[in-house]
This record gives structure tokens, sequence and C-alpha cells, in this order.
């Protein structure tokens, strides 16, 4: 019997390292020549990699992926998310770090994932660890809308375009928005991101209109997707208060369903039998086959996995103040930001309900690896708003990838025949991830003054819901306009003692809303509907004539 390690069978050496922690397993090597041999043995890698992180699936695994090399780079993330350095010196890794975790998030299993788990305990800021904050603020908190929202007492510096970038994707795929990561530091970030929405000098033929670079192919912005989802997350957060938690419940959970495949039918995972409640859930009106199956042909497949039920928000200003923000006297320099705005938004919860049309090749701007898959369906909203004209529309669009490989959606709302809205927006993690799409909606004429906003949506079954369902489950209102109160929002979202000073644009004097108690009686509420419908009807008529009007979203 061998009593030494060097003694034993290479199978069983092999066997016993593939078990030992990566940074150890280097210092091993180091000991002897026997050890040493094992340093170039690329199934030991693979098989090391795969006890410490998710097997990379074949669809998604990279080309000519080198084990030992991502091993490396994993021993190396790791010392500096869980060391208790400076920001300072943390944020000069930023490049090295987000590059492995949106690696890590693309490559990382739908279920039961090693890669989240391991993200998890380097951000999840529950226990509000120092590191873990520190982490947050070095890497998903440098770019141009945390910059402009620092505190003149914050001495961090500029960063290049390129790491501003990889800090945004990085927030993006975090999932959770961060708004002041530390309020001693930070102002509330949610003005600033506003300000980027908003400004409608983002919205060009160059960009697509959406939230892409100047540069014509789609390549993504991750800046402007940063602004998206913190301004939809801070208005969901305030909707949701204000309508005793009913809204849906997103952007709660760090690095949640960022998986490529990560969307997951609930119900049939939970077995539903197309009954909940008595509402009928999934059951559908006489005719609805017809007009919503797929309409591909036998043996032709949509990988984007697009037939379904998706839930959509979308946010908008008054023209008149979008209008004024844009285009008054007191405008910023070309390459200026415009300055911070709290403001009243509104905000619509929508339904789509869509099938597959046809899939095509893509074309020479597209990503080659997948095709173009064209859908159509309908749309609605969520709650009751017979009294709006813009409450249903059908709705057309496409699926595609980009050249970078992200999968880009674009759509376009038709009323009446006629088509009014159009947004481009990027799937968050890939094909088939239930993050789901950030974006812009605006002008399907691109008409340069507006109206134009943010928008999300994201699946929520493979199966159509009936319309008596969300009737039965929302009763309130939905033509919500979300009153800002700073306060209230920083001390709910940040727990800490000390709350920031958030600038205001008083300029342009945008505040308040009906809700609240404004809402609290059926007097207000009758009124307020009439009100309403006689706005959207002079809006319809404006848009009708070419003239704009107001941005009643998609």
């Amino acid at each position: 019997m061998a009593n030494t390690l060097i003694a034993l069978p290479n199978e069983i050496l092999h066997n016993i390292f593939k078990y030992v922690d990566p940074r150890d397993l280097a210092q091993v090597f180091l000991t002897c020549k026997v050890m040493r041999k094992f340093s170039d043995d690329a199934v030991l890698f693979r098989e090391v990699y795969c006890e410490v992180l998710d097997e990379p699936a074949k669809d998604f695994t990279p080309a000519n992926l080198n084990y030992k090399q991502e091993l490396i780079k994993f021993c190396q993330v790791r010392d500096i998310l869980q060391s208790d350095k400076p920001v300072e010196e943390k944020l000069s890794k930023l490049p090295l770090v987000s590059t492995f975790l949106t690696q890590a998030c693309y490559t990382s299993s739908p279920t039961s994932s090693r890669n989240i788990r391991h993200m998890k305990s380097w951000f999840d800021d529950k226990s509000r660890q120092p590191i873990l904050r520190d982490n947050i603020e070095s890497f998903l908190c440098q770019s141009s809308t945390f910059f402009r929202a620092r505190h003149q007492d914050n001495t961090l510096a500029r960063i290049p375009f390129s790491d501003r970038q990889a800090s945004a994707k990085l927030h993006c795929y975090y999932g959770v928005p961060i708004f002041p990561p530390r309020t001693r530091r930070w102002d509330n970030t949610y003005p600033y991101a506003v300000s980027m929405v908003y400004d409608l000098r983002n919205y060009t033929e160059e960009s697509k209109w959406g939230p892409y670079r100047q540069d014509g192919m789609c390549t993504v912005d991750w800046e402007k997707m940063e602004a998206v989802m913190i301004v939809l997350g801070h208005n969901m957060h305030t909707y949701s208060r204000q309508s005793h938690m009913r809204g849906p419940k997103i952007w709660k959970d760090s690095f949640g369903g960022i998986a490529p495949n990560s969307f997951f039918d609930k119900g049939k995972i939970e077995g539903r039998d197309g009954d909940k409640k008595g509402k009928g859930k999934g059951k559908r009106r006489e005719g609805e086959d017809d007009i919503r199956r797929s309409l591909l042909l036998p043996g032709m497949e949509d990988p984007y996995n697009i037939t379904g039920t998706w839930t959509r928000i979308v946010c908008f200003l008054d023209f008149h103040d979008l209008f004024a923000y844009n285009f008054t006297t007191g405008q910023p320099e070309d390459g200026q930001p415009r300055p911070p705005l709290s403001t009243t938004e509104a905000i619509r919860l929508i339904t789509m309900e869509l099938h597959t049309t046809k899939i095509e090749a893509p074309g020479p701007d597209d990503g080659q690896d997948l095709p173009i898959v064209h859908f159509e369906g309908i749309s609605r909203s969520s709650m009751n708003t017979s009294w709006d004209p813009n409450a249903s529309s059908t709705i057309t669009g496409t699926v595609r990838l980009t050249k970078e490989g992200e999968v880009r959606w674009k759509t376009v709302s038709v009323y009446a025949g006629e088509e009014r809205w159009a947004s481009e927006g990027i799937q968050v993690g890939g094909i088939r991830s239930a993050r789901g799409v950030l974006g812009h909606w605006f002008d399907k004429d691109h008409d340069i003054h507006g109206p134009a906003g943010p928008t999300a949506f994201w699946k929520s079954s493979d199966e159509f819901e009936s319309e008596n369902e969300y009737h039965d489950d929302h009763s309130e209102l939905m033509y919500h306009e979300v009153y800002i109160d700073e306060d209230e929002v920083e001390e709910e979202i940040e727990g800490e003692e000390g709350e920031g000073e958030n600038e205001e644009n008083e300029e342009y004097g945008v505040s308040g809303g009906l809700v609240g108690s404004d809402l609290a009686n059926e007097d207000n509420e009758a009124a307020y509907q009439e009100i309403m419908v006689v706005i959207l009807q002079h809006m319809a008529q404006h848009a009708a004539n070419g003239s704009g009007g107001q941005s009643s979203s998609e």
C-alpha cells in the first residue's frame, strides 16, 4: 500500500485534485515534478472548473474556452471581491471583474447556479457589510449617471468610456436598480437617469431610436440601458407602495433570471391544469386558437420562444413637459447632459399576447447565428382603462441578433390599422432569459420632437391568459401618475441614517400628481377619468393630424 501521496496511481491523484480549490491546486503543482505534470492536464482543469462553477451549456460555451485560464481569472476576481481593499484600488480592476462576471452570467445554469451563488455572495447587500458595499460602489456604480450624482466630496476620478459601459452592463445584469449606493456620498440617481432617458437628442437615426450607440449598427449603449432600468425601477417601486404592493414584483432579486434559457412557465412547473381560483386561467375565447396560434410552417421552430403572454411597463412624461425640457431656453451645449429632473411620470402596465408568424434569414447587418423571427398579437392595459382610447392595440415586431450577439426586439403598436408607436430593446442576459427586455419607445415616424420614453417587458407565460382574469385580479386605475417623495424613497430603499440631498430641477416645475388620497374616493376618481377621456381624445386627434400629441405609450 502506498504510504505517500506521490506513490498513488495517477487516476486516484486526478480524482483527488478535482476537488481541491483552484488556488490551492496551483500551490500543489509547485511541490514536486510528479505533481507538476498535472499542471497541463486539460481534462483535470475542466473537471475542477465544473466543481467550482457551472458547466457551460453546449450552445453557450465560448469557442475554444480555456478552462485553466478561466480558473485563474476566477481566483483573481474572487480575491478582489473578498478583499477589504479600498474602493479606489478595487476600481482599477473593473475591466477584469466586469468581463468575467458578465460571461459567468451568460454561461450560468438556468437553475441551481453556482455562478449566481458566487455573485450573490459578493454583491447581495442585504447584510450591509462594508466589503459588499465597496464592491457595489466599485463595480456597479461607475457610469455617467452615478458620476453626475456624486457629492462634491466624492473624489473618485471619472473613468474611461469603456469602463463606464462595463460598469453599467454589470449593473443591468445585477438587475436591482441602485439609487444612492451610499447616501452620504451620492444623491438619488433617479433625476440623472431621467435626464438621459428623456433627452430627445439620444433618439436619432444613427441610434435607431433605441438604447444603442450612434454607430448605426445597434451596438448596445449600456449606460442608456442602465438609465432605463433605474427610471422604471424607481417608478415601479413607487407605484407598488402607492397601490398597496399590487404592482408586479420585478427587479428584486440580484442576478435573477439572467441566464439564457432561464424563463420557465411557473404554471407548467407547478402542474397548473388550466384553472386558477375559478377564473379560467389559460382558457381561450371562441375562435382565438386560429387567431393566436403560431403561423410557422411545420418543422420550423422559434429559437426566441416568443409565443405566449408578456407583461410590459411603459412610462412617459406629459408631452408639454417633455417638449419644454428639450426645446425651451437654457439648453445645454452639444455633448453636455441635460440637468437632473425630478418629475411626475405616468405609468402603464400592459399585457401582450404574441405569436410567431414567420422566420427569415438574418441580413448583413444582423448576427448570423440565429434567424429573424416575426411576430404579431394583441396589446392591452392590464387593468380597467375602458375610458382610454389607447388602452388596446394590435402589435407586430421582430426579434433578431445584433452583430455583437445581443437579442434585439423591435415592436410596432397599431391602432385601427394605423401604426403609431414603436420600440427598440435588448433582452438582458441573452436568448430566452427571464430578465426580459429593456429599451425605448417612440413615435413610429421618428418625430424629433417626441414623444419617447422607457419601456420594459418580460415573459410571464407560454400560454395566452384570459382577459377576464386581469380584470378580476386588478381593479384599480391604471393610468397612474407617480408622485415622487424623495425622502420616503431614500429612507425605504437605503434604510440607514442620513438622507442625501436630491437635486431638483425647479426651472421646469414638474412635480406632484393625482395619487394617494387624490384617488381615494369615487368622486375624485370619476372626475379624473372624465378629464382623461377628454385629454386623450384630444391628443389622439392631434396625433392623427401628424402633430405629435401626448405620449400615451404603446
